[in-house]
């Protein structure tokens, strides 16, 4: 398998050891990070010349919107971390419009499970998804959260956000890929509840939703530890890893 990494944060810097010797790699980066076994390239074009079998991104928005949908539209299989991108209509309207030769854009998990059931479920039937990520106050820094905000005084719980999954994806970039994640697997954006949390006592990234519909009612509950950075959970990258593995699997589960 020939993969090509956008980013060398860490996610993908998982991704790569965890493909090591299964893969060759290579990865865009403007930072110049480099990862054992992966050559680093700075322009689309060298990206492009390596012809991927698949791109897994985990950049970033901007990243995500300044490439993938070109990289579709070459038909050229990608596999996005940066959900969240996705709640811009615009962005999403170009993501819909650009895969070609039968090229595909696949969502994984991510951070969170239980997806199977929720996207099984018929988008008719469901009446409310309800979701809650809570993080420590580390996590939030950068974030609309911090302005004029001393997160590190926190003693308490603080709800940051409350609104749609939209609106949680475009404010809080960094921090919402999951709500986003639900909405294309359930209700959609606007319709999906998103609920955004600091908590001082938080040991890792916590992610819980409620569906209520008239096929299932589903909770799902999961605190994960965070990875190199501090608002990415470090079963992300376990995620992209197992979606990329059952691309080659004789069976998938």
């Amino acid at each position: 398998m020939r993969l090509a990494l956008i980013g060398l944060g860490a996610i993908n810097r998982a991704v790569a050891a965890g493909m090591a010797g299964q893969a060759e790699m290579v990865a865009l980066t403007r930072s110049g990070a480099e990862a054992p076994g992966v050559m680093a390239v700075s322009d689309l074009s060298a990206l492009r010349v390596f012809a991927p079998d698949l791109v897994v991104e985990a950049a970033g928005h901007g990243a995500a919107r300044a490439y993938l949908p070109g990289l579709l539209a070459a038909g050229i299989d990608v596999l996005m971390a940066s959900v969240g991108v996705l709640a811009d209509p615009e962005t999403e309207a170009a993501f819909r419009a650009a895969p070609a030769h039968g090229a595909q854009l696949t969502i994984p998990a991510g951070a969170i499970g239980g997806l199977d059931l929720l996207a099984a479920l018929p988008k008719d039937s469901l009446r409310a998804v309800r979701y809650t990520g809570v993080k420590p106050p580390a996590a939030w820094a950068g974030s609309p959260a911090a302005d004029g905000r001393d997160l590190s005084a926190l003693d308490g719980p603080v709800t940051l956000f409350e609104g749609t999954a939209r609106q949680a994806a475009l404010r809080f970039p960094n921090n919402a890929n999951v709500a986003a994640t639900l909405a294309l697997a359930g209700a959609g954006f606007d319709r999906t509840e998103a609920r955004l949390v600091a908590d001082p006592d938080a040991a890792g990234n916590g992610h819980a939703y409620d569906v209520i519909s008239d096929t299932a009612e589903m909770t799902f509950s999961v605190r994960a530890r965070p990875s190199d950075t501090p608002g990415t959970s470090a079963t992300t990258a376990m995620s992209l890893l197992r979606a990329i593995r059952n691309r080659d699997a004789a069976w998938v589960v």
